[in-house]
């Protein structure tokens, strides 16, 4: 019973510990919550790579948004301590697929994340832009999109400036854990939301039906094996003849 009560007890201590990591932006068109981390890969003055975390706290705020696709992609810029994480939304409302977004979906269309390289051992000290373009989080319409865990890998890493120098080998590594991000009406009671999971997040609730069916065939299995054992034996001890 005592041990019960302390893990019970280390559970919601840990629980709170994680809490205190996550962030939420909350706009009319979107909102984001989770947390999110940046793994900044960079060259060291021997060509060498190194690399440190950078993770968003609840110091961080919406600098910018646009809420009208009538001006532009929905998106947001989310702020702290110098640097800015740009996300793109874009939302096909459409009965036909446009560029790689399905129809009657939503998704994100651009992740920028602008930063300043400092460490003591950097090649380029300076301002960094890391870009990465393509469809991410793809949900339907109206649906929350939700995953554990996910990366996505920012490369086309530049000097910003008049002619956007190109930094090769750079990249970064946006990370993030219990993200949940909506775009659309956001509704009173978030147990309203209808969730979309990630396919990490798919595969992991399809092994539950998986292993249950393995073992109650393996059960069966070791059922009927039993029955004929126990057949065979009654045969062999002459069962029958005695009925």
């Amino acid at each position: 019973m005592y041990k019960y009560a302390l893990l019970c007890a280390a559970v919601m201590l840990m629980s709170g510990v994680f809490a205190d990591d996550s962030t939420s932006f909350s706009k009319d068109c979107f909102n984001i919550s989770g947390t999110i981390s940046f793994n900044i890969t960079y060259k060291m003055a021997d060509d060498k790579l190194n690399s440190y975390e950078v993770m968003l706290t609840n110091a961080s705020t919406i600098s910018n948004f646009n809420c009208k696709q009538t001006e532009g992609p929905i998106m947001a810029v989310i702020s702290e301590g110098g640097s800015d994480l740009t996300i793109e939304f874009d939302i096909n409302k459409n009965k036909t697929k446009v560029a790689s977004m399905d129809p009657q979906h939503w998704g994100v269309s651009k992740m920028i994340y602008e930063y300043t390289l400092s460490p003591a051992d950097v090649k380029t000290v300076g301002r960094r832009q890391a870009t990465a373009i393509g469809s991410y989080f793809v949900t339907p319409i109206n649906h929350t999109y939700s995953c554990s865990k996910q990366q996505v890998k920012l490369e086309n890493v530049t000097i910003p400036g008049a002619n956007d120098t190109s930094v090769e080998g750079e990249f970064i590594n946006f990370s993030e854990t219990g993200l949940t991000i909506r775009v659309g009406p956001l509704l009173p009671d978030t147990t309203d939301y209808d969730y979309h999971y990630c396919k990490a997040d798919q595969k992991v609730k399809d092994i539950v039906p998986i292993a249950v069916g393995v073992a109650l065939a393996a059960l069966v299995v070791i059922v009927l094996v039993a029955y004929l054992i126990g057949r065979r034996r009654t045969v062999a001890a002459g069962g029958y003849e005695r009925v």
